[in-house]
C-alpha cells in the first residue's frame, strides 16, 4: 500500500513539474507568437475593401501558469449605411499557459495545448449600450487554444441580447456561436455555427410597424488560404424562415428554405467563383407564391489588381462618400498624374486577364410553370483607357450573351395572385385572367419583335460579338440594335388625346 501511495505520489509530483515546466516555456514563447498572431490578423484585415482596420496588442502581463493581453481594434472610415464611422474597441485576453490548463481539464479536454485563451469585449463609451443590452454580459467573448503545432480551435460567443424602448422591445437577439479550427498560420481554416433567431420590431419614418424576425441561421465553412495570401473554399448559410409584417395591414411575407452557397477557387493568382442563393417557399398574406433561385459566377479575377484598385479606393473613400453626400451621381475626386497611372495600370491589369461576370441562371417558379434568365459578359484589355466611350465599350466588352424562358402559365399563376390579394375570389374569373395574362404578354412580345413564343414559353435571345448583334436570329450592327430597342420602348409610350 506504502508502494502504491509512493508510486501515485510520485507521478502527481512529475506531472507538476512538468506542467510547471511547460507553463514556463509558453511564457517565453508567449510574447512572439502573439506578435505573430497580431501581424497575421493585420495582414487579413488590410486585404478587406470597405474599412480601414488594424489591431494592436496594447499590454502583456506575463506570470508563470497565466498572462492577461489587451488588445485595440481600430476601424478608420467604416462604411455603415451612407455614413462613414470610425472607431476603437477594447478587448482583455486572459491567457492560460499549458500544457493542461485548468479551464481544459474542467472540460474534460486534455490534449496538451500550448496556451488557452480567454477574451471578452471590455466595456467602455462606445460599447456600454452593447453591454446593456446583453444583461452587463460582454457581448462577444470566446475561448481559443494554440496547438505545439500551431493549430487553433475555438469558440465565438455572441449572447442574447435585448433592446427595449418605451417598455417593448425593438431587437431581441438569440444568440450566435461560432466553432472554428485552423491549421498552423491560417492555411486551412473550418467554422460551423448558428443562431436560433433575430427578431426586429420597428416603425417606419411614417409611423407604419415593420416586424421581421430570422429563424434557425445556419453557417458553415472550408477555407484555404493560397500563395497569394487570400482565402478560397467553400461558404454555405442557411435561413429556415424569414417573415416580415409590412404596411399599414401588416400582411406577412413568408419566405422559407433560404440558402446562399459559395464556392472559390484559385489559379495562380487568378481568382474565379461562384455564389447561388436559394427559396424554397415564398408566401404572401397567406397566399403561395413560389420559389427561386439565383447564381452568380465570376472567373479570371487577377486578386492583384483587384487589391491594389481596393486598396486606392479606400484611400479616397471619405473624398468619394463626401461627393456621394453632396448629391452627385458619379462621385468623383481630383487625382495625381500618379494615381492615375497606377489606377489605369491596375484595370488594364484586371481585363488582360479576361475576367467574365455571368448571371448564370435566375428562376422563378409557380405552381404551374417556371421561367429563366441568365446574362454574361466577357471583358477584354483595350488599346487604351483614353479611347473614345463608343471605341472603349467595344473593345472591352468581348462579348455578351442572354437567354430568357417566361414561362405564360407562371405570369398566369402571378395574375391569379395579384387579384386575389386584391379580393377575386370568382374561379372562373380568376381562371381566365390567369389564361388571358401569359397570352395577351406573348402577343406583345410577338408583336414588337423583342421575343419569339414556342408552346407556353416567351423567349428572347441576344448575342453580341466584335460589334455585331444577333437578336433573335436577327443580325445587326449596335447602332441598329439601339433603334430597334427606342423604337419599341417608344411604342410602348402611352398616347395622349
Amino acid at each position: 500500500m506504502k508502494k502504491t501511495v509512493g508510486v501515485l505520489s510520485g507521478l502527481v509530483v512529475a506531472v507538476a513539474a512538468v506542467c510547471t515546466a511547460g507553463a514556463w516555456y509558453t511564457g517565453k514563447q508567449l510574447p512572439a507568437e502573439l506578435d505573430k498572431a497580431v501581424a497575421q490578423a493585420n495582414a487579413q484585415l488590410k486585404q478587406s475593401a470597405g474599412s480601414d482596420m488594424t489591431l494592436e496588442l496594447t499590454s502583456l502581463e506575463s506570470h508563470l501558469y497565466s498572462s492577461t493581453a489587451h488588445y485595440r481594434l481600430k476601424a478608420k472610415n467604416l462604411v455603415v449605411g451612407n455614413e462613414l464611422q470610425s472607431f476603437e474597441l477594447g478587448f482583455v485576453d486572459r491567457i492560460e499557459h499549458g500544457p493542461l490548463p485548468w479551464s481544459r481539464v474542467k472540460a474534460l479536454k486534455l490534449m496538451p495545448v500550448m496556451a488557452n485563451s480567454n477574451y471578452a469585449l471590455e466595456k467602455d463609451a462606445t460599447t456600454s449600450a452593447w453591454f446593456a443590452a446583453s444583461g452587463d454580459v460582454p457581448p462577444l467573448y470566446g475561448q481559443n487554444s494554440l496547438g505545439y503545432d500551431g493549430s487553433t480551435d475555438g469558440t465565438l460567443i455572441v449572447p442574447p441580447m435585448e433592446v427595449k424602448e418605451a417598455g417593448e422591445s425593438q431587437v431581441k437577439f438569440s444568440g450566435l456561436e461560432i466553432r472554428a479550427a485552423g491549421t498552423r498560420d491560417g492555411e486551412n481554416v473550418k467554422f460551423s455555427g448558428g443562431s436560433a433567431s433575430l427578431q426586429f420590431n420597428l416603425v417606419d419614418e411614417n409611423g407604419t410597424p415593420l416586424k421581421v424576425t430570422l429563424a434557425d441561421l445556419n453557417l458553415v465553412g472550408d477555407m484555404s488560404k493560397t500563395a497569394a495570401g487570400f482565402y478560397v473554399g467553400t461558404t454555405n448559410m442557411t435561413f429556415g424562415e424569414v417573415s416580415a409584417a409590412l404596411g399599414e395591414q401588416q400582411k406577412v411575407l413568408l419566405m422559407k428554405g433560404l440558402e446562399q452557397n459559395s464556392e472559390s477557387q484559385a489559379d495562380g493568382a487568378k481568382l474565379s467563383g461562384n455564389v447561388a442563393y436559394k427559396v424554397a417557399d415564398i408566401n404572401f398574406d397567406g397566399q403561395p407564391v413560389g420559389s427561386g433561385a439565383m447564381v452568380w459566377s465570376l472567373k479570371n479575377i487577377d486578386v492583384t489588381a483587384m487589391q491594389a484598385l481596393a486598396a486606392w479606393y479606400q484611400s479616397r473613400l471619405p473624398e468619394i462618400q463626401a461627393a456621394a453626400a453632396q448629391g452627385q451621381a458619379m462621385p468623383s475626386v481630383p487625382m495625381t498624374e500618379a494615381e492615375k497611372a497606377q489606377v489605369s495600370a491596375s484595370v488594364q491589369q484586371m481585363l488582360a486577364a479576361k475576367p467574365q461576370i455571368a448571371l448564370e441562371d435566375f428562376s422563378f417558379k409557380t405552381a404551374n410553370g417556371e421561367s429563366h434568365f441568365s446574362v454574361s459578359v466577357d471583358l477584354a484589355k483595350p488599346d487604351s483607357l483614353e479611347l473614345p466611350a463608343d471605341e472603349l465599350s467595344k473593345q472591352i466588352i468581348a462579348q455578351l450573351q442572354s437567354k430568357l424562358q417566361l414561362s405564360k402559365p407562371m405570369i398566369g399563376d402571378l395574375a391569379t395572385l395579384q387579384a386575389r390579394l386584391q379580393g377575386q375570389s370568382d374561379a372562373q374569373v380568376l381562371a381566365q385572367q390567369a389564361s388571358q395574362a401569359g397570352e395577351m404578354l406573348g402577343m406583345m412580345a410577338l408583336q414588337s419583335q423583342m421575343a419569339t413564343v414556342q408552346g407556353n414559353d416567351i423567349l428572347a435571345n441576344l448575342h453580341y460579338a466584335d460589334g455585331m448583334v444577333d437578336f433573335n436570329g436577327q443580325k445587326m450592327t449596335v447602332e441598329q440594335f439601339a433603334s430597334l430597342i427606342m423604337a419599341n420602348l417608344g411604342a410602348m409610350q402611352p398616347t395622349e388625346g
